[in-house]
Protein backbone atom coordinates (compact mmCIF):
# COMPACT_ATOMS: atom_id res chain seq x y z
CA UNK A 1 0.00 0.00 0.00
CA UNK A 2 1.31 3.44 -0.99
CA UNK A 3 0.16 4.87 2.34
CA UNK A 4 2.87 2.80 4.02
CA UNK A 5 5.66 4.19 1.82
CA UNK A 6 4.94 7.87 2.53
CA UNK A 7 3.44 10.20 5.14
CA UNK A 8 0.16 9.83 3.30
CA UNK A 9 -1.49 9.64 -0.10
CA UNK A 10 -3.61 11.68 -2.45
CA UNK A 11 -6.15 10.03 -4.70
CA UNK A 12 -8.82 11.20 -7.12
CA UNK A 13 -12.50 10.30 -6.94
CA UNK A 14 -15.05 10.22 -9.75
CA UNK A 15 -18.67 9.13 -9.87
CA UNK A 16 -19.79 6.30 -12.12
CA UNK A 17 -23.04 6.67 -14.05
CA UNK A 18 -24.82 4.61 -11.38
CA UNK A 19 -23.55 6.81 -8.54
CA UNK A 20 -20.56 4.88 -7.19
CA UNK A 21 -17.45 6.75 -6.01
CA UNK A 22 -14.40 5.32 -7.77
CA UNK A 23 -10.67 6.00 -7.72
CA UNK A 24 -9.59 7.36 -11.10
CA UNK A 25 -7.75 10.40 -12.42
CA UNK A 26 -8.57 10.85 -16.12
CA UNK A 27 -11.94 11.97 -17.48
CA UNK A 28 -11.70 9.51 -20.39
CA UNK A 29 -10.99 5.80 -20.53
CA UNK A 30 -9.94 3.53 -23.41
CA UNK A 31 -11.89 4.13 -26.59
CA UNK A 32 -12.43 7.80 -25.76
CA UNK A 33 -15.40 7.06 -23.50
CA UNK A 34 -16.12 9.46 -20.65
CA UNK A 35 -15.63 7.91 -17.23
CA UNK A 36 -18.87 9.30 -15.79
CA UNK A 37 -20.91 7.68 -18.59
CA UNK A 38 -19.89 4.17 -17.47
CA UNK A 39 -21.34 2.00 -14.72
CA UNK A 40 -19.27 0.77 -11.79
CA UNK A 41 -19.33 -2.77 -13.23
CA UNK A 42 -18.03 -1.50 -16.56
CA UNK A 43 -15.26 0.40 -14.79
CA UNK A 44 -14.29 -2.41 -12.42
CA UNK A 45 -11.33 -3.64 -14.55
CA UNK A 46 -9.61 -0.24 -14.35
CA UNK A 47 -10.81 1.42 -11.14
CA UNK A 48 -11.41 0.46 -7.52
CA UNK A 49 -14.43 1.73 -5.61
CA UNK A 50 -13.99 4.09 -2.69
CA UNK A 51 -16.00 1.74 -0.47
CA UNK A 52 -13.56 -1.09 -1.25
CA UNK A 53 -10.68 1.09 -0.13
CA UNK A 54 -12.51 2.12 3.04
CA UNK A 55 -12.97 -1.55 3.89
CA UNK A 56 -9.28 -2.34 3.44
CA UNK A 57 -7.66 -2.31 6.88
CA UNK A 58 -4.17 -2.21 5.36
CA UNK A 59 -5.12 1.28 4.17
CA UNK A 60 -7.39 2.54 6.94
CA UNK A 61 -5.31 1.42 9.94
CA UNK A 62 -2.28 3.67 9.18
CA UNK A 63 -4.74 6.50 8.54
CA UNK A 64 -6.37 5.93 11.92
CA UNK A 65 -3.34 5.09 14.04
CA UNK A 66 -0.09 6.35 12.49
CA UNK A 67 -0.84 10.00 11.77
CA UNK A 68 -0.98 9.44 8.01
CA UNK A 69 -2.51 12.19 5.88
CA UNK A 70 -5.10 11.46 3.17
CA UNK A 71 -5.87 14.09 0.52
CA UNK A 72 -9.08 13.37 -1.40
CA UNK A 73 -9.48 15.20 -4.70
CA UNK A 74 -12.98 15.31 -6.17
CA UNK A 75 -13.05 15.31 -9.96
CA UNK A 76 -15.80 17.01 -11.95
CA UNK A 77 -16.98 15.30 -15.16
CA UNK A 78 -16.02 16.49 -18.62
CA UNK A 79 -18.80 18.81 -19.90
CA UNK A 80 -19.15 16.72 -23.08
CA UNK A 81 -20.20 13.77 -20.92
CA UNK A 82 -23.53 15.53 -20.40
CA UNK A 83 -23.25 14.90 -16.65
CA UNK A 84 -23.72 17.60 -14.00
CA UNK A 85 -25.35 20.03 -16.40
CA UNK A 86 -22.82 19.63 -19.19
CA UNK A 87 -21.34 22.91 -20.38
CA UNK A 88 -23.96 24.97 -18.56
CA UNK A 89 -23.15 23.45 -15.19
CA UNK A 90 -24.64 25.95 -12.78
CA UNK A 91 -26.67 24.59 -9.90
CA UNK A 92 -26.52 21.07 -11.32
CA UNK A 93 -22.72 21.11 -11.01
CA UNK A 94 -23.00 22.34 -7.43
CA UNK A 95 -25.49 19.61 -6.55
CA UNK A 96 -23.28 17.00 -8.21
CA UNK A 97 -20.34 18.06 -6.03
CA UNK A 98 -22.61 18.18 -2.96
CA UNK A 99 -23.49 14.52 -3.57
CA UNK A 100 -19.81 13.59 -3.84
CA UNK A 101 -18.90 15.49 -0.66
CA UNK A 102 -21.72 13.86 1.30
CA UNK A 103 -20.86 10.40 -0.01
CA UNK A 104 -17.23 10.83 1.06
CA UNK A 105 -18.37 12.02 4.48
CA UNK A 106 -20.66 9.02 4.92
CA UNK A 107 -17.96 6.58 3.79
CA UNK A 108 -15.36 7.80 6.28
CA UNK A 109 -17.70 8.61 9.16
CA UNK A 110 -17.36 5.16 10.71
CA UNK A 111 -13.56 5.22 10.78
CA UNK A 112 -13.31 7.54 13.80
CA UNK A 113 -10.42 9.39 12.17
CA UNK A 114 -8.28 11.80 14.21
CA UNK A 115 -8.73 15.46 13.37
CA UNK A 116 -6.15 16.85 11.01
CA UNK A 117 -5.59 13.69 8.98
CA UNK A 118 -7.93 14.34 6.06
CA UNK A 119 -8.52 17.10 3.55
CA UNK A 120 -10.99 17.20 0.65
CA UNK A 121 -10.26 19.47 -2.29
CA UNK A 122 -11.00 20.14 -5.96
CA UNK A 123 -10.08 22.42 -8.85
CA UNK A 124 -13.70 23.25 -9.61
CA UNK A 125 -14.63 26.88 -8.87
CA UNK A 126 -18.03 25.72 -7.60
CA UNK A 127 -16.45 23.50 -4.95
CA UNK A 128 -16.70 26.06 -2.13
CA UNK A 129 -20.40 26.63 -2.87
CA UNK A 130 -20.88 22.87 -2.75
CA UNK A 131 -18.95 22.60 0.52
CA UNK A 132 -21.22 25.18 2.14
CA UNK A 133 -24.38 23.61 0.76
CA UNK A 134 -23.27 20.14 1.88
CA UNK A 135 -22.40 21.47 5.36
CA UNK A 136 -19.07 19.68 4.98
CA UNK A 137 -17.49 18.95 8.38
CA UNK A 138 -14.11 17.93 7.01
CA UNK A 139 -11.15 20.22 6.22
CA UNK A 140 -11.32 21.42 2.64
CA UNK A 141 -9.38 23.59 0.20
CA UNK A 142 -9.19 24.71 -3.44
CA UNK A 143 -6.42 23.49 -5.74
CA UNK A 144 -4.66 26.34 -7.49
CA UNK A 145 -4.34 27.49 -10.18
CA UNK A 146 -7.76 26.61 -11.62
CA UNK A 147 -7.33 23.81 -14.18
CA UNK A 148 -10.26 22.91 -16.45
CA UNK A 149 -11.75 19.44 -16.45
CA UNK A 150 -12.26 19.64 -20.21
CA UNK A 151 -8.68 20.38 -21.18
CA UNK A 152 -5.20 19.01 -20.60
CA UNK A 153 -1.50 19.59 -21.17
CA UNK A 154 -0.08 22.93 -22.27
CA UNK A 155 -3.47 24.21 -23.45
CA UNK A 156 -4.90 23.71 -19.98
CA UNK A 157 -1.92 25.53 -18.48
CA UNK A 158 -2.54 28.40 -20.89
CA UNK A 159 -6.18 28.58 -19.84
CA UNK A 160 -5.10 28.64 -16.19
CA UNK A 161 -2.65 31.52 -16.75
CA UNK A 162 -5.03 34.35 -15.71
CA UNK A 163 -5.85 32.46 -12.49
CA UNK A 164 -2.16 31.84 -11.90
CA UNK A 165 -1.10 35.45 -12.47
CA UNK A 166 -3.86 36.85 -10.24
CA UNK A 167 -2.86 34.74 -7.25
CA UNK A 168 0.62 35.01 -5.82
CA UNK A 169 1.38 32.35 -3.25
CA UNK A 170 1.05 34.76 -0.30
CA UNK A 171 -2.36 35.79 -1.65
CA UNK A 172 -3.38 32.14 -1.99
CA UNK A 173 -2.44 31.53 1.63
CA UNK A 174 -4.42 34.57 2.77
CA UNK A 175 -7.54 33.43 0.88
CA UNK A 176 -7.31 29.90 2.22
CA UNK A 177 -6.96 31.22 5.76
CA UNK A 178 -10.13 33.24 5.21
CA UNK A 179 -11.93 30.12 3.93
CA UNK A 180 -10.88 28.21 7.03
CA UNK A 181 -8.73 25.78 5.06
CA UNK A 182 -5.99 23.96 6.99
CA UNK A 183 -3.51 24.38 4.13
CA UNK A 184 -3.14 25.60 0.56
CA UNK A 185 -2.61 23.03 -2.22
CA UNK A 186 -0.82 24.73 -5.10
CA UNK A 187 1.41 24.13 -8.10
CA UNK A 188 5.20 24.07 -7.90
CA UNK A 189 5.18 26.83 -10.54
CA UNK A 190 4.51 29.36 -7.78
CA UNK A 191 7.94 28.58 -6.33
CA UNK A 192 10.34 27.64 -9.13
CA UNK A 193 11.41 28.81 -12.58
CA UNK A 194 10.50 32.03 -14.35
CA UNK A 195 6.79 31.41 -13.76
CA UNK A 196 7.03 32.46 -10.12
CA UNK A 197 7.81 36.00 -11.31
CA UNK A 198 4.57 36.22 -13.29
CA UNK A 199 2.20 36.40 -10.33
CA UNK A 200 0.90 39.71 -9.02
CA UNK A 201 2.18 40.46 -5.55
CA UNK A 202 5.15 39.12 -3.61
CA UNK A 203 7.43 36.74 -5.50
CA UNK A 204 8.59 33.82 -3.38
CA UNK A 205 10.78 30.79 -3.97
CA UNK A 206 12.63 27.79 -2.56
CA UNK A 207 15.97 29.47 -1.99
CA UNK A 208 17.64 32.78 -1.16
CA UNK A 209 15.52 35.87 -0.62
CA UNK A 210 12.53 34.19 -2.20
CA UNK A 211 12.53 31.55 0.52
CA UNK A 212 13.10 34.16 3.25
CA UNK A 213 10.04 36.07 2.04
CA UNK A 214 7.97 32.89 1.81
CA UNK A 215 8.89 31.83 5.36
CA UNK A 216 8.04 35.25 6.81
CA UNK A 217 4.82 35.61 4.85
CA UNK A 218 3.33 32.20 5.58
CA UNK A 219 4.17 32.10 9.33
CA UNK A 220 3.83 28.35 9.26
CA UNK A 221 0.64 28.20 7.19
CA UNK A 222 0.99 24.81 5.47
CA UNK A 223 1.40 24.49 1.71
CA UNK A 224 1.03 21.19 -0.15
CA UNK A 225 3.01 21.53 -3.39
CA UNK A 226 2.27 19.51 -6.56
CA UNK A 227 3.63 17.84 -8.50
CA UNK A 228 7.09 17.76 -6.95
CA UNK A 229 9.68 15.88 -9.03
CA UNK A 230 12.25 13.92 -7.09
CA UNK A 231 14.86 16.55 -8.01
CA UNK A 232 12.94 19.16 -5.98
CA UNK A 233 11.85 17.04 -3.01
CA UNK A 234 14.68 18.06 -0.71
CA UNK A 235 14.28 21.77 -1.49
CA UNK A 236 10.54 21.64 -0.80
CA UNK A 237 11.00 19.80 2.51
CA UNK A 238 13.89 22.09 3.52
CA UNK A 239 11.54 25.03 2.95
CA UNK A 240 9.12 23.48 5.47
CA UNK A 241 6.54 22.58 2.82
CA UNK A 242 4.77 19.34 1.95
CA UNK A 243 5.61 17.61 -1.33
CA UNK A 244 3.00 15.70 -3.36
CA UNK A 245 4.97 13.32 -5.55
CA UNK A 246 4.22 11.21 -8.61
CA UNK A 247 7.48 9.31 -8.07
CA UNK A 248 5.85 6.71 -5.88
CA UNK A 249 7.87 3.56 -6.50
CA UNK A 250 9.15 2.11 -3.21
CA UNK A 251 12.26 0.99 -5.10
CA UNK A 252 13.49 4.60 -5.36
CA UNK A 253 15.37 5.11 -2.11
CA UNK A 254 17.91 7.72 -3.22
CA UNK A 255 17.72 11.24 -4.60
CA UNK A 256 19.52 12.04 -7.88
CA UNK A 257 22.48 13.47 -5.90
CA UNK A 258 22.96 10.10 -4.20
CA UNK A 259 21.62 11.13 -0.80
CA UNK A 260 18.96 9.14 1.02
CA UNK A 261 15.36 9.86 0.06
CA UNK A 262 13.26 10.76 3.10
CA UNK A 263 9.79 9.42 2.36
CA UNK A 264 8.35 9.79 5.89
CA UNK A 265 9.68 13.07 7.33
CA UNK A 266 6.48 13.53 9.37
CA UNK A 267 5.42 10.05 10.44
CA UNK A 268 9.01 8.86 11.05
CA UNK A 269 10.91 12.11 11.70
CA UNK A 270 14.68 12.19 12.01
CA UNK A 271 16.35 13.08 15.29
CA UNK A 272 20.02 13.31 14.46
CA UNK A 273 20.68 10.19 12.39
CA UNK A 274 17.88 8.13 13.90
CA UNK A 275 14.20 8.10 12.97
CA UNK A 276 11.38 7.30 15.35
CA UNK A 277 7.73 6.76 14.40
CA UNK A 278 5.65 9.75 15.49
CA UNK A 279 3.13 7.49 17.23
CA UNK A 280 5.91 5.99 19.41
CA UNK A 281 7.30 9.34 20.57
CA UNK A 282 6.53 10.79 23.99
CA UNK A 283 4.83 14.15 24.46
CA UNK A 284 8.20 15.56 25.49
CA UNK A 285 9.77 14.32 22.26
CA UNK A 286 6.88 15.84 20.30
CA UNK A 287 7.42 19.13 22.10
CA UNK A 288 11.14 19.18 21.35
CA UNK A 289 10.62 18.29 17.68
CA UNK A 290 7.87 20.88 17.16
CA UNK A 291 9.83 23.58 18.99
CA UNK A 292 12.76 23.04 16.63
CA UNK A 293 10.52 23.23 13.55
CA UNK A 294 8.73 26.31 14.86
CA UNK A 295 12.06 28.10 15.33
CA UNK A 296 13.43 27.02 11.95
CA UNK A 297 10.38 27.99 9.89
CA UNK A 298 8.97 30.84 12.03
CA UNK A 299 5.65 29.16 12.70
CA UNK A 300 3.00 31.45 14.14
CA UNK A 301 1.39 29.02 16.56
CA UNK A 302 2.95 28.47 19.98
CA UNK A 303 4.40 25.09 20.91
CA UNK A 304 1.51 24.56 23.32
CA UNK A 305 -0.97 25.28 20.51
CA UNK A 306 0.86 22.83 18.26
CA UNK A 307 0.79 20.18 20.96
CA UNK A 308 -2.93 20.74 21.47
CA UNK A 309 -3.49 19.62 17.86
CA UNK A 310 -1.14 16.66 18.31
CA UNK A 311 -1.53 13.15 19.61
CA UNK A 312 0.02 9.76 18.94
CA UNK A 313 -2.06 9.50 15.77
CA UNK A 314 -2.33 13.16 14.80
CA UNK A 315 0.43 15.40 13.42
CA UNK A 316 -0.02 19.20 13.15
CA UNK A 317 -0.65 20.42 9.61
CA UNK A 318 2.49 22.57 9.78
CA UNK A 319 4.85 19.56 9.80
CA UNK A 320 6.31 18.93 6.29
CA UNK A 321 5.24 15.68 4.68
CA UNK A 322 5.68 13.67 1.51
CA UNK A 323 2.37 12.60 -0.01
CA UNK A 324 2.21 9.93 -2.71
CA UNK A 325 -0.19 10.69 -5.55
CA UNK A 326 -2.43 8.10 -7.15
CA UNK A 327 -2.60 8.31 -10.93
CA UNK A 328 -4.68 6.24 -13.32
CA UNK A 329 -4.52 2.50 -12.97
CA UNK A 330 -3.04 0.06 -10.48
CA UNK A 331 0.64 1.04 -10.56
CA UNK A 332 3.17 2.70 -8.24
CA UNK A 333 1.17 5.86 -8.95
CA UNK A 334 -1.69 4.24 -7.02
CA UNK A 335 -2.55 3.63 -3.40
CA UNK A 336 -2.19 -0.11 -4.03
Amino acid sequence: MGINHFDGVEFDLRLSSDGVLMLHHDNKIAGGKYFENQTADELKPIADTFDELMNTSEFTTPWQEDGKTVCIELKSPHPNSGVAGGWKGGSKKVDYLVDMIQMVGEAISGLDLPEGTTVIYAFDKKFLRAVNKADCQHPHAILMPHLREWSSGNFNKALATPSFIAHSMPRLMKKHREWGAPMVPCALDYLTGFTRHLTLGTTVGLSGRGLEKLTKKRKGFPAFIWPVPITEEKAVLDAGLTAITDTASPEISQLPDGSERLTKPATEPLSGTESTPWNEMSEGEHRELLAGMKKRWLWGRSVDELLSSSSANQIPWEVPRIIGHRGTGRTHHSVD
